[in-house]
């Protein structure tokens, strides 16, 4: 359990001002979360059985297939884009050396 005299010292660490009420109602705020972690820490893990599957287990992707509505969308892009140099897109410099 945290006293007012231990939350008085944080806040005064923490350069917070707290009036008595502020103070009441953290420490009562706190004491109630101490309790659950406490009951949370009582909890016997190896009474726990591991989860075999679940949500995260199988991942569904579609399969990464170039469609020529895709290369013609690319070569609009290129087509449109304001620098070209040799074949490549030219971009404005970003780094100093």
């Amino acid at each position: 359990m945290i006293s007012k005299e231990q939350l008085r010292h944080l806040s005064n660490l923490a350069k917070i001002e707290l009036n008595d009420n502020e103070l009441e109602k953290l420490q009562k705020d706190l004491n109630e979360i101490l309790v659950y972690v406490e009951q949370v820490e009582t909890i016997a893990i190896d009474d726990i059985e591991a989860m075999s599957s679940g949500p995260l287990q199988e991942i569904l992707l579609r399969e990464d297939i170039v469609q020529d509505k895709d290369i013609e969308v690319i070569k609009q892009i290129i087509a449109e884009f304001p620098g070209k140099e040799n074949g490549y897109l030219k971009v404005p410099k970003i780094l100093n050396k």
